[in-house]
């Protein structure tokens, strides 16, 4: 036994190399050249300059590898900054403290083990009496000593082979399948498959394996492992599955060898999946000739290829581990278990992907395997075996407790040593004498609590497993109900202080993951513990033996704490070595009280909390940035936050009110010590606000910039609480970045100031800059940065902000309306500029609209551009369509995180602002000295510099308008003009002539191109290459309808009365464009230079069709032709307000007609494609003599067409033709007309109008909305033989309007007595059958021309 001193010089030099490791890991130096250098320098920091190439040559590192010259060379270089780091440290860094802790030691460096953290705890509460396990409660926890063993494993150039075996028996068909693949494929990402140090391997086995030729993402995998290729049938052969997985792992192994890494520095990890018993070995044969399993020699016969395996993966030399994961009730829980390093039971199918995710999810991303190897002095023992491997987590870590027996008095050291593969990688030890004993209520006492009672519950699981549950007694079953009855009020208290977000406790979060693991465990036991025992009634659910044996199985195994659990146990262990916070002032008191734990910021910090202002609505961007972000005003402590949003799943909201917050955002500085805290909680914090939720260092800290930026822009004017907190989130988010190194000497700060000078002064930075709101956070870090400068750079923000709006409207745009908004921008200087001060979001603006000017001529407009350069140049207004389109961009919600419109003045304000508090104070170090100083003084000077900074920052308001943000319109319409046509390139022509200069180019291209393509007859013209592209180059974009929601309601009309009819798809939407036409809609292109028209010669030729195929009707002849125009000018989507085009389009839909009538256009010259362009010199616009005859629409909307009944039922139009409506035929029971329409009503449409007074009127009006919409609907649809029967609540003149409505409608109408009252009743005569049967036959097609009720709904066009 080592003597007294001899262990303090020990604990001396393992706290000396554990400096050491210190320093070289802030230096950069890998871990597996920590012990050599620590020996080198004799485990003093500051001899480590001292080390030379030549002594670092030719020596091993921890792997044993040789040190070349060139690698010597390289950590020299490294050392010579670890005076720089020792020295000059940042002020802001505030470095962490080396872990000390009572009971806690570790062991010294050599050359190839690294030290780790042996932790010693004996708990000194009293106990509880005499424990139902027939032990005293108080002689155990004496006896027990709680062994922590934590440490990183060196994990440099270490490689990982991953097999994963799938169980493909036909007992596997089916659902389970499909959720073993798509459990599997949901761990197994795509990163892992790509990932050059990993190897993974599938194979399948039934009767015979074959291994699966992977593909490179995870949904082809799981594409093909569903495909018939890989259906599951066959029995089950361990033997074939390990025998083919062996081979894999030994060629993958080889695979590395052949990179020069040897096979200890690969770790192999085996996944099987099965859900039955091996059926490789038959027997005799059964009633039918077929042979049946032996069961006892198939079980021998895997538990010898699963030994055969084991050996094999243990003679390549390379650490590996084997875990079985088994379901359904067929499967031998006993067997798994001795296959398997680790055995996991799943009860149901549908919680596979869930263990997956968690138990197996560790292992596939785990850095590899390791073991235990326990050195213990005389007296003490182990309390339960230890497992044969230990998985480490992702960054390579082992964190896991041992229970030791040790009686009070007992010395001596507790040495542990971590091997992998067999060599020793980490060793540790601490003095059994020195056991750390936790104070009552601490965090320690409350985690050796847990950890005791997780023990406790595997020995019940224990007892219940050795073939003992069925044949105990009821007392014995009562006994062990008793048990964990104590277990679960042992708990009760830690369970209490951890879900309280008003105890001073330290490490509560730790706590609840911890309860959460151990309670999960305690009712799975319960659970099966109430299969043995008939007298529990709470649960009458039944599993069978084999769920019970394998639920018993695995609650009995020690495995380590989930990582979740691990990580904020470290944390709050980290915590405790800190130093104490410092006190706080009246005012910091004040400021940081926080409602939820009822505790200010150095209460907090003494639990190992840390201050956070709250934060709603987060949607992080996929790069950098949000989404969304909503600064809240209130701090709360991270772990009350925790607590109250069930680890951030829910919001938390104030009492009585629906808004609150969802996440912790930027921190609080408030003193040194409390911003300690800060970091070791700052990477919980990041990770839900970063890109894909994972924390990255360096990247995941730029957030707060972005958030900071945010704050900036939060209102047009700040309030006196809001002043103050942007101060102390500049403050905060400064000090985050400072601790951030990116170089030796530079900081995360440096490099966020630098990126926005160069936004400020390079274009092309400001244009690749992603978050703009960053670009503002970070100029409020800037030291040294003056008004002006802080001015131009709101005034850079502004116009980049307005440059990617408008860039965003424009987004998909063509040449043609990006021209034609240039133009609009390009006005006179003399324009109107009172749009300017319109309050943002303008409640008038709508969506942006890219025609609609009348005085816009492609052919006149560069024209027109020079002239008004040569008269104001480089001075130009927005016309009025300009400003207008303005507004619309500065009224839309922005993509991709940008700062909203608004808010551009507020931030160009801000900035001054925030210039003017720095210059008062001196500075931003400066500011940021008098903000802490205020945190832990009450002198009355730092309240002083304080309140004048506040009122600069208050007086910094902007009102939400463009004038805010731009100092005229001048500037606004340069910025907004270039934006249209980001790659002109003006010059000293300046950009009116450069725009009409790219206008000419345009339009002779577009001319050029409708000439190459012109209408020559009723074929659609030849393109060289027809695509979406091509149409568009040629034509520009369709029209599109002005009013969408109107227009949907026709297409839905249209739809329902035609859902019986055969029509084409371009039948019915050319029905739906003139339904919608009639109503009084219009259509648009979206610039004046757009003039491709959707369905031009497949409706003309439908139209065709339709009057020959259908009616019969003659189509040849002038009076023929200027009827189809007529018809087609409603039937196709064109801007009816241009009457040059409604003559061009006029010609051209005659020219289609007489193609498609077969006549000889041989000698007629070509129509050019496009509305508006008419050839110069033309009788007619088109270029052509038109035949005789032909007369041009009329501009007015074609008359209402009249119609009157015929003798067969049909409708005849004013315009000759009959429209076949479905025919009525005489009705078996007719009834006479006085039973139809009452005998006092004014019979005809023209009589009930004249009889229909205000009176009537209104009363109509006030009939519920419902039944009037119904009422519509009815009469629209006037179906055969159909009845609607209005409620009886009407009053009698609500009835009499009605019969007048009727008759309007032309609606059969019944008024009878009903039970005492009077019945209305609406009818269409005829039979809804026989209608039924001839809707194809007879279709009214002139209904749609006349005008029909709002019917709400959308449509598809």
């Amino acid at each position: 036994r080592p003597s007294r001193s001899a262990m303090e010089k020990q604990l001396q030099q393992q706290q000396q190399h554990a400096a050491v490791r210190d320093v070289l890991t802030r230096v950069g130096v890998e871990s597996l050249y920590h012990g050599l250098l620590a020996e080198l320098a004799g485990g003093l920091p500051d001899y480590l300059t001292d080390v030379s190439v030549q002594d670092l040559e030719g020596r091993e590192d921890a792997n044993g590898c040789t040190v070349t010259l060139p690698v010597a060379r390289g950590l020299v270089r490294k050392l010579q900054a670890v005076a720089e780091v020792r020295c000059d440290e940042p002020p802001e860094t505030f470095g962490r403290q080396p872990l000390e802790q009572p009971g806690r030691s570790s062991s010294g460096s050599c050359d190839f083990a690294a030290a780790c953290d042996v932790s010693l705890w004996r708990h000194a509460r009293p106990g509880s009496g005499d424990n139902h396990d027939g032990t005293n409660d108080d002689g155990e926890r004496k006896c027990l000593v709680r062994c922590c063993v934590q440490g990183a494993v060196p994990s440099v150039g270490r490689r990982k082979v991953l097999a994963v075996v799938l169980d493909q028996s036909g007992s596997m068909a089916g659902a389970m399948w499909r959720r073993v693949v798509e459990a599997v494929a949901g761990v197994v990402t795509d990163e892992l498959l790509g990932n050059p140090r990993t190897s993974v391997a599938f194979v399948v086995y039934a009767d015979a394996a074959r291994e699966v030729a992977l593909p490179k993402t995870t949904a082809e995998l799981q594409a093909l492992l569903l495909s018939p290729a890989y259906a599951p049938r066959g029995g089950t052969s361990f033997n074939a599955a390990f025998q083919l997985t062996r081979a894999v792992v030994e060629r993958e192994l080889a695979r590395h060898r052949r990179d020069d890494v040897g096979p200890k520095d690969v770790d192999v990890a085996v996944l099987v999946f099965t859900d039955g018993e091996d059926t490789s070995v038959k027997g005799r044969a059964g009633r039918h000739g077929v042979q049946l399993v032996d069961k006892e020699a198939s079980s021998r016969a895997a538990r010898a290829a699963g030994d055969e395996f084991r050996e094999a993966l243990r003679r390549t030399g390379a650490p590996s581990y084997v875990c079985i994961a088994a379901f359904g009730a067929d499967h031998d829980p006993e067997q798994c278990q001795y296959l398997a390093d680790r055995y996991h039971y799943i009860n149901r199918g549908e919680v596979l992907a869930e263990v997956l995710a968690g138990s197996l999810g560790v292992l596939l991303h785990s850095a590899g395997q390791c073991s235990l190897r326990l050195h213990l002095p005389p007296g003490a023992a182990l309390e339960e075996q230890l497992p044969d491997t230990l998985p480490l987590d992702r960054e390579g870590r082992l964190d896991h407790h041992i229970w030791l027996r040790a009686p009070p008095g007992t010395l001596g050291l507790v040495a542990v040593d971590v091997e992998v593969a067999g060599s020793s990688v980490l060793a540790g030890s601490a003095e059994l004498g020195r056991a750390f004993e936790p104070d009552m209520h601490s965090f320690e006492d409350h985690l050796f609590r847990v950890d005791l009672v997780a023990l406790r519950l595997r020995r019940v699981a224990k007892e219940l497993s050795e073939g003992r549950g069925a044949s105990l007694s009821p007392e014995q079953l009562q006994a062990l109900r008793a048990r964990l009855t104590d277990a679960k009020d042992l708990l009760a208290e830690t369970k209490g202080v951890a879900g309280d977000a008003s105890l001073a406790v330290r490490g509560r979060s730790a706590l609840r993951e911890r309860l959460r693991e151990v309670e999960g465990a305690r009712e799975r036991l319960s659970y099966a513990l109430g299969q043995f025992d008939d007298s529990d009634i709470n649960d009458q659910r039944k599993i069978g033996s084999v769920a019970i044996d394998a639920i018993l199985r695995d609650a009995k195994q020690h495995v380590p704490q989930g990582q979740a659990s691990a990580s904020l146990a470290r944390r709050a262990a980290a915590a405790a070595t800190l130093p104490a916070p410092e006190p706080l002032s009246a005012f910091g008191k004040d400021f940081t009280l926080d409602a939820y734990s009822c505790c200010d910021a150095f209460e907090l910090a003494s639990q190992g909390d840390a201050l956070f202002f709250r934060l709603a609505d987060v949607a992080p961007l996929a790069d950098a940035g949000f989404a969304s972000a909503d600064m809240c005003e209130g701090l709360v402590g991270y772990e009350a936050f925790e607590l109250l949003s069930a680890g951030g799943r829910r919001p938390v909201r104030h009492a009585g009110r629906q808004d609150g917050f969802t996440h912790c955002g930027i921190p609080l500085f408030a003193t040194p010590g409390h911003f300690l805290r800060v970091r070791t909680l700052l990477p919980s914090v990041l990770a839900p606000m970063s890109p894909g939720g994972v924390y990255k260092p360096g990247c995941s800290e730029r957030q707060l910039l972005s958030l900071l930026g945010r704050s900036l822009a939060a209102g047009p004017w700040k309030s006196q609480r809001q002043a103050v907190a942007l101060l102390h989130q500049a403050r905060a988010v400064h000090a985050v970045l400072a601790s951030v190194r990116e170089g030796p000497a530079t900081t995360l700060v440096d490099t966020a100031v630098a990126e926005a000078a160069a936004f400020l002064e390079d274009g092309a930075a400001r244009r690749a800059a992603g978050d703009l709101y960053a670009i503002a956070g970070a100029a409020l870090l800037a030291e040294g940065w003056e008004e002006a400068r802080l001015a131009r750079l709101g005034d850079a923000l502004a116009e980049e902000g307005l440059r990617r709006a408008v860039a965003t409207a424009l987004r998909g745009a063509g040449d043609a309306q990006r021209l034609y908004l240039a133009w609009a921008l390009l006005g006179p200087p003399d324009a109107d500029d009172s749009w300017m001060d319109e309050a943002l979001p303008a409640a008038d603006a709508g969506d942006l609209v890219l025609s609609g000017a009348s005085n816009f001529d492609p052919f006149d407009a560069p024209a027109q551009l020079e002239a008004l350069e040569a008269t104001a140049p480089g001075r130009a207004r927005p016309r009025t369509a300009g400003a207008a389109a303005l507004l619309a961009t500065a009224s839309a919600a922005p993509r991709g995180g940008q700062p909203r419109p608004a808010t551009w003045g507020a931030i160009r304000a801000q900035l001054r602002a925030f210039a003017r508090a720095t210059a008062h104070v001196g500075g931003v170090q400066a500011l940021w000295r008098c903000v802490d100083a205020l945190m832990v003084d009450d002198a009355p000077e730092h309240g002083n510099s304080f309140e004048r900074c506040m009122e600069e920052i208050r007086s910094g308001g902007a009102a939400a308008t463009l004038r805010a943000a731009f100092p005229d319109a001048e500037r606004i319409t340069a910025v907004a003009a270039a934006a249209c046509l980001p790659d002109l390139e003006p010059g000293a022509m300046g950009l009116r002539l450069g725009l009409a200069a790219r206008m000419r180019e345009v339009v002779a291209r577009r001319r050029a191109l409708v000439c190459k393509y012109p209408i020559v007859g009723a074929e659609f013209p030849r393109l060289d290459g027809h695509s979406r592209e091509t149409v568009a180059e040629v034509w520009g974009a369709p029209a599109s309808p002005t009013d969408p929601v109107a227009h949907r309601k026709a297409s839905l009309r249209i739809w329902r009365r035609t859902m019986r009819a055969k029509l084409t798809a371009t039948m019915r939407e050319a029905l739906a464009d003139r339904d919608y036409r009639r109503r009084g809609g219009r259509f648009a292109f979206p610039s004046p230079m757009d003039t491709f028209i959707r369905g031009l010669h497949r409706r003309t030729r439908d139209l065709h069709d339709d009057w020959r195929q259908r009616l019969g009707k003659t189509t040849a002849g002038d009076a023929a032709r200027a009827e189809a125009v007529a018809e087609m000018l409603l039937r196709l989507r064109w801007d009816d307000r241009d009457d040059l085009a409604r003559a061009k389009l006029s010609h051209i839909v005659a020219r289609i007609w007489e193609g498609l009538e077969g006549a000889d256009l041989s000698g007629r010259p070509p129509l050019s494609s496009a509305l508006w362009l008419h050839d110069a010199g033309a009788a007619v616009p088109g270029g052509e003599v038109p035949p005789e005859g032909f007369v041009v629409p009329p501009l007015p909307m074609p008359p209402r067409a009249k119609q009157t009944d015929t003798a067969d039922g049909g409708v005849q139009s004013a315009r000759g033709h009959q429209a076949a409506l479905p025919r009525r035929r005489p009705e078996r029971h007719a009834m006479p007309a006085a039973v139809v329409v009452a005998a006092a009503m004014p019979v005809g449409e023209d009589a009930a109008r004249a009889a229909m007074d205000s009176g009537l009127q209104a009363a109509l009006e006030g009939i519920d909305a419902q039944v009037r919409r119904q009422m519509e609907r009815f009469a629209d649809d006037r179906q055969a033989g159909s009845r609607f029967k209005l409620p009886l609540s009407l009053t009698g003149k609500q009835r009499k309007a009605i019969h007048l409505w009727a008759e309007m409608r032309g609606v059969g109408h019944l008024s009878f007595g009903y039970r005492g009252r009077r019945r209305l009743q609406l009818r269409v005569a005829g039979d809804r059958e026989q209608a039924a049967q001839q809707a194809d036959a007879d279709f009214d097609w002139d209904a749609y021309a006349s005008d029909e009720e709002n019917v709400d709904g959308s449509g598809d066009e």
